[in-house]
C-alpha cells in the first residue's frame, strides 16, 4: 500500500477529538489551511468546539476566504449541540443580521438558551430585547428582571440600564435616588454613557442634591473618553461657568471635538462661538461652515442661522433667496426667528415680491409663539395700515405685548403714540 494511502487510512480512523487536536497544532504552527482540513473533518463529526472555531475563522478570513454565511452556519450547527458560546454567538448573528438575515425572534430563541446555561453577555440581549420589544413583546418588567441577573455577572450595561429603568419608572417603581447608585456603579466601572448621565443627574439635581462641580467631574470622566455629548455638556459648563470657572477658549474646545464626532448640537455652537467671537478670533466663513454642516445634518435652528449668513453676507456671498429657501425651512420646524425673518423678507421684498399679507401671516406665526420682534411688526402694521386697516389702539395692544418681552422698540412707539 502506498505512503500516502496509509496516512489518509490512518485519519479516517482518528476520533474527531484527535482530529480536533491536530486542527489545533496546525494553528499554532501557524498552518491554517491544515487547522481548517482538520476542523472540518472534526465538524463533520459533530465536535462542537470545533465547529465553533471553524466558524472564528471564516469570520476572520483565517485560513479560508473571509464568510459570514458560513461562520453563521457553523454557530449554529454548535448551538444545536447546546455550545453556549455558539448559542450567543449564533443570537448575535440573528441580532445584526451578520450571515444570516436578521431575524430578532431567533435572536431571542437562542439568546434564551444561552442565558439557561448562564452565559453573561446573552442574559444582557435578552434583557436588551424586552427594553425594546426586539423579538418579544416589550416588557420591562422582564427587562429588569434579566438586567438584573446580568449585573450579577458583572455587566456594567446592565448596571446602566438598571439606571435607566429606575429613574423613568420602566418595569418598576420610578426612584431617581436608586437609579443614581446605578449609574454610579457603572461609571465608575467605566461606562461612558452612565457617566455623562451622572452628569446632568448632578446638573439638574434629580435623585442628588444639584450640584454643577460634580456635574463637571463627571462630564469630564466621559468626555476625556470620547463621548460627544458629555463633550457638549461640559462645553456648556466651561461657556456658562456652571461648576468651573468661565472659559470659552475651553469651550470651544470640547465644542470642537464634540463637532467632529458628529455631534451636530455642538456644530450649532460653534458655529455660534466663530460668528460672535466667543473664545476663539471671529470668522465669519469658520461660522457660516459649521452652521452649514450642522444644517445639513438635520440641526433645525443652524437652518435658520444659515439663512440669516446669507441674508447678511456674512461669511458667504450675500444671497436673499438663498436666505428664504432655509427661512423656510427652519420656518417649518417651528424656529420661531426664521418665521419672523420671513415676515420680514415679504415685508420689504427681500429675496421675493413685496406682499404684506404674506408678512403679516409670518409675522403671525412667530407672534403667536412669543416672538417680541414679530409681535412690534404686527403692531406697526396696524399704527400705518399695511396690510390690515388703520388702527391705532389695536397697534398699541401688540406693542404692549413686544414691550412686556422686552423690545425698546416697541415700549418707543408707545411713549410716541401715548
Amino acid at each position: 500500500m502506498a505512503k500516502k494511502e496509509v496516512l489518509e487510512n490512518n485519519e479516517t480512523q482518528l476520533t474527531a477529538v484527535e482530529k480536533y487536536q491536530l486542527a489545533k497544532e496546525c494553528f499554532e504552527k501557524e498552518d491554517y489551511e491544515g487547522a481548517v482540513s482538520y476542523y472540518e473533518q472534526a465538524a463533520r463529526m459533530d465536535h462542537a468546539e470545533a465547529e465553533v472555531e471553524l466558524a472564528q475563522l471564516y469570520l476572520a478570513g483565517i485560513g479560508v476566504e473571509k464568510d459570514e454565511k458560513k461562520a453563521a452556519y457553523y454557530f449554529e450547527l454548535a448551538a444545536m449541540l447546546e455550545h453556549v458560546e455558539a448559542q450567543n454567538s449564533i443570537a448575535d448573528c440573528f441580532y445584526f443580521g451578520q450571515g444570516v438575515p436578521r431575524n430578532y425572534r431567533k435572536a431571542v430563541y437562542w439568546y434564551r438558551q444561552a442565558t439557561k446555561q448562564g452565559h453573561p453577555y446573552a442574559v444582557e440581549s435578552l434583557a436588551n430585547c424586552y427594553y425594546r420589544g426586539e423579538g418579544v413583546v416589550q416588557n420591562f418588567e422582564e427587562a429588569v428582571k434579566y438586567f438584573e441577573v446580568a449585573a450579577t455577572k458583572e455587566s456594567v450595561w446592565a448596571l446602566y440600564y438598571l439606571g435607566e429603568c429606575y429613574f423613568y419608572g420602566k418595569g418598576v417603581e420610578k426612584d431617581a435616588e436608586k437609579a443614581v447608585e446605578y449609574y454610579t456603579k457603572a461609571a465608575e466601572q467605566g461606562n461612558t454613557l452612565a457617566a455623562s448621565t451622572l452628569g446632568d443627574r448632578y446638573s439638574y439635581g434629580e435623585g442628588v442634591k444639584k450640584d454643577f462641580a460634580e456635574a463637571v467631574k463627571w462630564y469630564a470622566v466621559a468626555a476625556d473618553a470620547g463621548n460627544e455629548w458629555a463633550q457638549n455638556k461640559l462645553a456648556n459648563c466651561y461657556y456658562y461657568g456652571d461648576g468651573v470657572e468661565q472659559d470659552e477658549a475651553k469651550a470651544v474646545e470640547y465644542f470642537a471635538k464634540s463637532a467632529e464626532a458628529g455631534n451636530k448640537n455642538s456644530m450649532s455652537r460653534l458655529g455660534e462661538c466663530y460668528y460672535y467671537g466667543r473664545g476663539v478670533e471671529q470668522n465669519y466663513e469658520e461660522a457660516f461652515k459649521w452652521y452649514q454642516t450642522a444644517a445639513e445634518a438635520g440641526h433645525n435652528i443652524s437652518k435658520y442661522s444659515v439663512g440669516n449668513c446669507y441674508f447678511a453676507g456674512n461669511g458667504v456671498e450675500q444671497n436673499y433667496e438663498e436666505a428664504i429657501k432655509w427661512f423656510i425651512e427652519a420656518a417649518e420646524q417651528n424656529i420661531e426667528g426664521a418665521m419672523n425673518k420671513l415676515g420680514e423678507c415679504y415685508q420689504y421684498g427681500y429675496g421675493v415680491e413685496q406682499n404684506y399679507e404674506e408678512s403679516l401671516a409670518w409675522y403671525q406665526k412667530a407672534a403667536d409663539k412669543g416672538n417680541g420682534w414679530a409681535l412690534d411688526a404686527i403692531g406697526s402694521f396696524y399704527e400705518y395700515g399695511k396690510g390690515v386697516e388703520r388702527n391705532i389702539e389695536e397697534a398699541l395692544v401688540w406693542y404692549k405685548k413686544a414691550a412686556d418681552k422686552g423690545n425698546k422698540h416697541a415700549k418707543t412707539r408707545i411713549q410716541r403714540l401715548a
